[in-house]
């Protein structure tokens, strides 16, 4: 009778130790949505990218950028062959002065299969600013000569910058 007795008071343990280890999941859920926030909501807030419009104004609020003008559809189609109507939105940044390699460019296709095209213009970017910079400004060509594009999911972006880092910063963070 012993042994019946010990298993008995072994099983209430048990289920007296899962039922309070759910309590202590239900309290944390019980807090995010006394919150007026769904823990699942919380993850998925998280998570979500901010609009490239936004991301570029953070960074126009946190680094200096020399002299920026913001490029429109008709420009990226003329010079870089890219198509306005395979973007969702974009930013296309760059100095107006003409001492300057200042470029900042994010860009998010409509579908990921754009990626690899945008990706290539980009990179016309950078050749072009290399040509432009390499006999006449030797820090500027410096500046084009470490930059790179880069890309995530539907979303690319390129940065020729001294404030290089800061602004990758500022993009990785938003997307």
């Amino acid at each position: 009778m012993k042994k019946v007795s010990y298993k008995y008071g072994f099983a209430a343990i048990l289920i007296s130790a899962a039922l309070l280890g759910g309590c202590g999941g239900a309290e944390e859920s019980a807090a995010a949505v006394s919150n007026g926030v769904s823990t699942q909501e919380a993850d998925e807030t998280a998570e979500e990218p901010k609009a490239i419009s936004e991301i570029y104004d953070e960074i126009t609020k946190n680094v200096e950028l020399i002299s920026p003008v913001e490029m429109d559809d008709e420009f990226i189609s003329n010079y870089y062959g890219i198509e306005p109507d395979t973007l969702e939105e974009y930013v296309f940044s760059m100095s107006e002065d003409a001492t300057s390699a200042e470029t900042v460019v994010i860009m998010k296709a409509k579908d990921e299969a754009s990626v690899a095209d945008i990706e290539a213009a980009l990179s016309t970017v950078i050749d072009e600013k290399r040509a432009e910079m390499e006999n006449y400004l030797p820090e500027q060509f410096e500046i084009v000569d470490k930059s790179s594009v880069d890309s995530k999911g539907s979303y690319v972006w390129l940065v020729i910058s001294q404030n290089k880092d800061a602004i990758l910063e500022i993009i990785e963070a938003g997307i």
